[in-house]
């Protein structure tokens, strides 16, 4: 049977115009918002093990138009939330180890076109109805 997740945070995702030109340190804390906000969201979703193909719909609700370009960029940091950490290989001894997708919460094993297929869409709305909807899908085979 295939799982389904969904859950809404209480506000639109950043656009990508927002993040353009910022500092390390402030996207940084971006990511790091963004993780916290969905690991809230979800809490008691938690899987045991993710995903290997699902389909993910990301909805933001806003009261602007913003451009479909800005919108899909934007979504990066949520997406980024939603695969699984991996440590990558160092090949110096003693050097530290690196972990890629650090602040990911285990949904899906990997944001690749491989394992992901997205559907992310613009909602004109209020402004007291802004939020962001996630719907991840599995995909069996």
């Amino acid at each position: 049977m295939a799982r389904i997740i969904s859950f809404t945070l209480p506000a639109p995702y950043p656009l990508l115009n927002h993040s353009i030109g910022q500092s390390r340190f402030a996207l940084t804390n971006m990511r790091r918002s963004m993780a916290r906000s969905v690991a809230a969201a979800t809490a008691g979703q938690r899987l045991s093990e993710p995903m290997q193909r699902a389909h993910v719909t990301i909805e933001r609700h806003s009261v602007g138009q913003p451009d479909h370009d800005g919108v899909v960029g934007g979504a990066k940091f949520l997406i980024d939330c939603l695969t699984t950490p991996r440590l990558l290989n160092v090949r110096k001894p003693g050097a530290r180890q690196r972990v890629r997708n650090k602040r990911g919460l285990g949904f899906i094993l990997d944001d690749s076109p491989k394992h992901i297929t997205l559907d992310i869409q613009h909602v004109k709305s209020r402004l007291c109805d802004q939020k962001t909807v996630v719907t991840i899908r599995e995909v069996t085979e």
